[in-house]
C-alpha cells in the first residue's frame, strides 16, 4: 500500500524591492519529491490528487487585491517541465454586516487569540496525476502571480486516490483482513479435499485391479482344473476302449509241454497282455503243425 497522503510546507521566496517594501518578484518556491533523497514519493501507476491550501487574512489588501493567479509545476531531474496548471481564486466576499457580527460572536476567541480573521482557500491542480515510471517527477515549483498578496502559511497536500482492492484494504483493513483470511483458508481447504478425494479415487482403483486379478486367477485355476479332468476322462476312455477289444483268458493253456501264464483282462499292462497272446498263439500254432 502506498503512503495515502503527503502533507508539505510551502515557503515562498521573493526578491524585494530597492526601497526595501514590497515585493519586486512573483513570491514561489520549490519543493523536493524525493524522500531520503533517493526515493520518490509517488508510486507508479497511482492516481493522485495534487491540492494547495493557502491561509489569507482577511485584510484591507487582500479585499481590494481580487483574483491572482496561482501556477504548480512538476519537473523531472533535469529541470525540464513535465506538467503545469494554472489556477485562479480570491477571497470568499463578506459584507459589512456579517464582518461586524462574526467579530462580536467570536470577540472572546480573537481577544484570547483562539480564532483569527482570515480565510483558507483550497486549490486543486490536479486530481489524477500519474508520475511517468521512465521519467518521475522529482520537484514541484508554486508561484503566486502578484505582487501584493498577503498570506500567513501555504501547505501542498498530495492525496493518493485508491481504486479497486487498495480503496478496500484502506478504508476497511479489517473486513479487507477478514475477506482476504476466509478465501485463503477455503483455498486451502478446497486443496485438501481434492487431494484426499485424489488418493482415494487411488486406492479404490488399486483395490478393483487387485480383484480382477484374483478373479482372473481363479478362473485359470479352474479352467486348469478341467483341463486336467477333461484329459483324465480321455484316457480312461481310451484304457476301456483297449481293454474290451483284448480276449477274455479264464483258465491256463499248455503249450510243447509247459505252462503259460493265466492272461487277465484287466491286467494293469495292456500291452504285456497282447504280446502275451500273441505269444501263445504262435506256439499253438507250431504245435497243431507238428
Amino acid at each position: 500500500m502506498p503512503t495515502e497522503s503527503y502533507i508539505l510546507p510551502v515557503h515562498l521566496n521573493f526578491r524585494t524591492c530597492d526601497v526595501g517594501m514590497g515585493a519586486c518578484s512573483f513570491p514561489s518556491a520549490n519543493i523536493s519529491l524525493l524522500k531520503s533523497g533517493q526515493e520518490n514519493m509517488f508510486v507508479t501507476g497511482q492516481l493522485y490528487s495534487i491540492v494547495l491550501n493557502l491561509d489569507l487574512p482577511e485584510s484591507n489588501v487582500n479585499k481590494e487585491l481580487g483574483m491572482f493567479i496561482v501556477k504548480l509545476q512538476l519537473y523531472n531531474k533535469n529541470g525540464d517541465s513535465l506538467s503545469s496548471a494554472t489556477r485562479s481564486t480570491m477571497l470568499h466576499y463578506r459584507s459589512e454586516l456579517l464582518r461586524v457580527l462574526d467579530t462580536f460572536v467570536f470577540s472572546p476567541l480573537l481577544l484570547s487569540g483562539f480564532v483569527e480573521q482570515k480565510q483558507m482557500l483550497m486549490i486543486e491542480f490536479f486530481s489524477n496525476y500519474v508520475d511517468d515510471a521512465y521519467n518521475p517527477a522529482v520537484g514541484i515549483i508554486v508561484e503566486i502571480q502578484n505582487l501584493h498578496v498577503q498570506l500567513y502559511t501555504m501547505v501542498l497536500k498530495m492525496y493518493a486516490k485508491f481504486t479497486g482492492l487498495r480503496y478496500f484494504l484502506y478504508h476497511w483493513p479489517m473486513l479487507s483482513a477478514l475477506f482476504g483470511i476466509s478465501c485463503n483458508l477455503v483455498m486451502l481447504l478446497f486443496i485438501a479435499l481434492l487431494s484426499w478425494y485424489q488418493c482415494l479415487s487411488t486406492k479404490k482403483t488399486n483395490s478393483s485391479e487387485y480383484n480382477s486379478y484374483d478373479d482372473d486367477f481363479e478362473s485359470l485355476e479352474e479352467r486348469r482344473k478341467r483341463i486336467r479332468k477333461m484329459m483324465d476322462k480321455e484316457k480312461e476312455d481310451k484304457r476301456l476302449s483297449t481293454s474290451k477289444s483284448l480276449p477274455e483268458f479264464g483258465e491256463t493253456e499248455t503249450i510243447a509241454g509247459e505252462t503259460t501264464e493265466e492272461l487277465l483282462p484287466d491286467s494293469d499292462n495292456t500291452s504285456d497282455s497282447i504280446l502275451r497272446h500273441r505269444h501263445i498263439k504262435h506256439y499253438s500254432d507250431q504245435d497243431h503243425d507238428s
